[in-house]
């Protein structure tokens, strides 16, 4: 809220207000109306000292106060008030103090503004004046109405609480019981999405980096393979060259004993099936590392990297 929208807090509040007649609760007279506020401003300075006395300050706050004008009964929305309260319960410890502070300023300014509503009619500018000075101390910089996740967060958290009285009265008022609940759900459910998310990009991931082939790599010769890699290097393919070269390699180490045919095969499966003790493991490692680079990753792949492509083949044999 700007401080142009807070200096007609006041008067907007009563203009709203007023058009109904206050019919739960006797009308007060102006100077009990006061007195009201004063406990009011009391009771919320007094939380500073005592925050346990805050959802007993809360629920005693009525929804409206009547107020004798000398043009008829005004009915007074104390929504702010409440709306304060429920945000000081929920509020983070270094955030408490600065709501109770606000909070007392604003019914500061609604018993200053108070002398006007007998006299509606007479010139507002002396009154105007204090209340222009009130509204420009430092507590109302940053004053603002609750967001409405703040709002959200709130009710949840006052419902939580209504739900814990009724299975208990006697249970005592924890003032983070709700918002530990609140976050606790959040967390909750946002650990949920985040497994669930995991689980489809790996099964994602596993179906997109499984080539099955129509035949065991090792039923056509890494030979024929290699030949299909050098003539796509030979038309500067280097992507085309490294996925036949790869073929090559895998064929080669099958056709070895390196592990029992398998079409469905990934890439990292080849690699795993490969002793740690054997020599052929660092190799292939360096040839898989380029396949998935180029072939499943889409790397921009040159010259440069089949050459290096290449001489990990020659390790592995394939000449």
């Amino acid at each position: 809220m700007t401080l142009f929208g807070m200096r007609y807090f006041v008067a907007t509040l009563f203009l709203l207000a007023s058009v109904s007649q206050a019919a739960d609760a006797p009308a007060l007279t102006l100077p009990q109306y006061v007195d009201e506020l004063q406990t009011y401003e009391n009771q919320v300075a007094e939380l500073a000292a005592s925050p346990q006395k805050a959802l007993a300050f809360r629920d005693s706050i009525p929804e409206t106060l009547a107020v004798q004008t000398s043009h008829g009964n005004m009915s007074v929305d104390l929504s702010f008030l409440r709306d304060s309260m429920n945000r000081y319960l929920t509020a983070a410890p270094s955030a408490k103090l600065y709501i109770l502070s606000s909070t007392g300023s604003q019914l500061q300014a609604l018993r200053m503004e108070a002398p006007s509503y007998v006299q509606p009619n007479r010139a507002d500018g002396a009154m105007r004046k204090q209340l222009d000075q009130i509204l420009s101390a430092r507590e109302f910089d940053r004053v603002r109405g609750p967001t409405a996740l703040e709002l959200l967060r709130q009710r949840i958290t006052a419902w939580i609480a209504h739900l814990l009285r009724k299975i208990n009265p006697k249970l005592p008022d924890i003032e983070d019981a709700g918002q530990w609940f609140v976050w606790g759900m959040i967390g909750l459910v946002s650990a949920i999405a985040a497994i669930w998310l995991y689980r489809v990009s790996r099964r994602n991931m596993g179906s997109a980096q499984r080539e099955i082939l129509p035949f065991m790599p090792s039923s056509r010769s890494w030979k024929e393979w290699l030949a299909d890699s050098r003539a796509r290097a030979a038309k500067e393919e280097w992507r085309d060259a490294i996925h036949f070269g790869f073929w090559a390699a895998v064929s080669r180490l099958e056709s070895e004993g390196a592990w029992s045919p398998d079409k469905t095969r990934t890439p990292r499966e080849y690699l795993n099936a490969i002793p740690g003790s054997s020599s052929s493991k660092e190799p292939f490692a360096a040839v898989t590392r380029k396949f998935e680079a180029s072939w499943y990753g889409s790397r921009p792949t040159t010259a440069a990297d089949f050459a290096q492509f290449a001489s990990y083949l020659e390790r592995l044999g394939c000449r």
